[in-house]
């Protein structure tokens, strides 16, 4: 006959109740994991940065691919054809007429210009970095009082905002790979570039339904589904909250996409 063996239960310590052993930090996603992961899985992506804001990596790659997209635009762009172009734009955009002498000085200027390398990759290295510092600074403000937990920080916020702009690397990878195999003429920035915006394909002569078309990008979209899921998981900010911050960067990116479409 077999028996049972019970096992007894531990006698209490005379110190008390001996501490729990603490799990080991969560180990952060590398930037692979979280590029295919953003488009994949957002919302496992957005609440492991909860846990571990990791973010370097996402911040060189976007900016190692918005410098190369940068560089092959100026060296192939035509600025004297872009100079003209916004010339045109403007005068048909405000209903105004440039003074003739005004035009000629300024395409004299243009022609004496070397290619703008050193300006177009500044405005990458400065650009990027202050946009996610405004748009971080204001996600996290919002969580000082619309969140629902305390606990989280700037770095945070931080980390959200530059993993969600790994939604629009494929905008920039495509625009600097058309501007290879392209002409790129007085194409005002790579952005004009870009093969998955719909005013690459049609290019009206109205200037205002050039910024319409400028709008429609599927990753573009797509990256305000990345930015709610970044504010409601990673920020856990109140529904209020999120749709209060969704509206105000929505309304700067429209401005933004709008103007870039009618200047491409």
């Amino acid at each position: 006959m077999s028996e049972i063996l019970s096992t007894p239960n531990p006698e209490p310590s005379l110190y008390g109740d001996e501490p729990k052993a603490s799990l080991p930090p969560a180990k952060p996603q590398g930037v692979w994991d979280q590029l295919m992961g953003v488009f994949t899985e957002p919302s496992d992506v957005f609440r492991r940065l909860r846990v571990a804001p990791s973010w370097v990596g996402a911040f060189l790659l976007a900016l190692g691919i918005g410098l190369f997209a940068t560089i092959v635009w100026a060296a192939k762009v035509d600025q004297e054809a872009m100079t003209q172009r916004k010339f045109e734009v403007i005068e048909r955009v405000f209903r105004t007429e440039i003074p003739a002498a005004s035009v000629d000085q300024a395409m004299e200027k243009v022609a004496t210009q070397g290619k703008p390398f050193i300006s177009s990759s500044l405005g990458v290295v400065i650009g990027v970095p202050f946009v996610l510092v405004v748009m971080s600074g204001i996600l996290f403000a919002f969580s000082r009082f619309g969140g629902e937990d305390e606990e989280v920080t700037f770095a945070h916020a931080w980390a959200a905002i530059t993993v969600h702009g790994l939604t629009m690397v494929p905008i920039t990878l495509l625009a600097g790979i058309m501007c290879l195999i392209r002409n790129v003429g007085g194409a005002s920035s790579f952005a004009s570039m870009a093969p998955t915006n719909l005013g690459f394909w049609i290019q009206p002569d109205n200037p205002w339904l050039s910024g319409v078309l400028g709008l429609f990008d599927p990753f573009y979209f797509f990256s305000f589904i990345a930015l709610y899921l970044a504010a409601r998981h990673t920020m856990r900010l109140k529904t209020w909250a999120t749709a209060l911050f969704l509206g105000i960067m929505g309304f700067f990116g429209f401005v933004f996409h709008f103007m870039g479409g009618i200047f491409r």
